[in-house]
């Protein structure tokens, strides 16, 4: 498999990187995590072998805010860019304040003290791909706030995502449906969306409760795209 492929860093300096911002935590994807330093996980379209893996090329296409499944998500995610292609491959992020603020009031309405249930893959039931069939017959559902309101800035951020989120608290099974759809439709705006053009040696560091993000596809699929991944889920005093 070609690629343009780049002299990274290791993999013990992305998580001593990492550490000096705060708490980090395994990934529950057994299979992408490094043997050696499993706090990092390897995001590549190729199994072990070089050849293309199409379920680690179709992890995070779609968009998604990292973690919901879990009763604790992760704060902040870090990618270090490993082999780039030669086009495509970008990382688009969408801005869930700005989402918020200017969100039609009829739709504030619907959502605001609303909660939601998320499941790994959600509504797209194909979790057992990453963790295991048994693996995710275990993982309960969890219910997060459909308008999350910040910690530390106290804005308030859309927070289902049509990756993780499963239903809306509440509601029947189509009124839930359409809310979500309708909700995901307008965040998906590309108003409130940047791309990250990855180089070689980028390093990216974003807020996990505030922003979507997808990983853009559209690269030669003979071309390898890797990076090292970490997830904070407690920042450094």
């Amino acid at each position: 498999m070609t690629g343009v492929q780049t002299c990274a860093l290791p993999i013990s300096q992305v998580r001593d990187f990492s550490c000096q911002f705060g708490v980090l935590r395994q990934h529950i994807a057994k299979n992408y995590r490094n043997a050696e330093i499993p706090e990092v996980v390897v995001m590549t379209n190729q199994d072990a072998n070089g050849n293309y893996d199409p379920v680690g090329a179709g992890r995070g296409v779609a968009w998604h805010v990292d973690g919901t499944f879990q009763q604790d998500p992760p704060k902040a995610t870090l990618l270090h860019a490993v082999a780039i292609p030669d086009s495509g491959g970008n990382t688009g992020f969408a801005n869930m304040y700005m989402a918020y603020d200017s969100m039609p009031a009829a739709l504030k309405k619907q959502v605001d003290g609303r909660y939601a249930l998320h499941r790994l893959r959600g509504r797209r039931n194909n979790g057992a791909e990453l963790v295991g069939a048994d693996a995710l017959k275990k993982m309960a559902d969890v219910m997060h706030p459909v308008i999350k309101v910040h910690p530390e800035t106290g804005r308030k951020a859309v927070f289902v995502n049509p990756h993780h989120t499963l239903a809306i608290v509440g509601l029947p099974p189509d009124e839930s449906e359409n809310l979500l759809n309708e909700i995901c439709a307008w965040c998906s705006r590309e108003k409130f969306q940047w791309d990250q053009v990855w180089a070689p040696h980028d390093t990216v560091l974003w807020e996990n409760r505030s922003a979507w993000h997808i990983g853009r596809g559209g690269y030669p699929p003979n071309q390898l795209r890797k990076f090292y991944r970490t997830q904070l889920y407690e920042f450094a005093a």
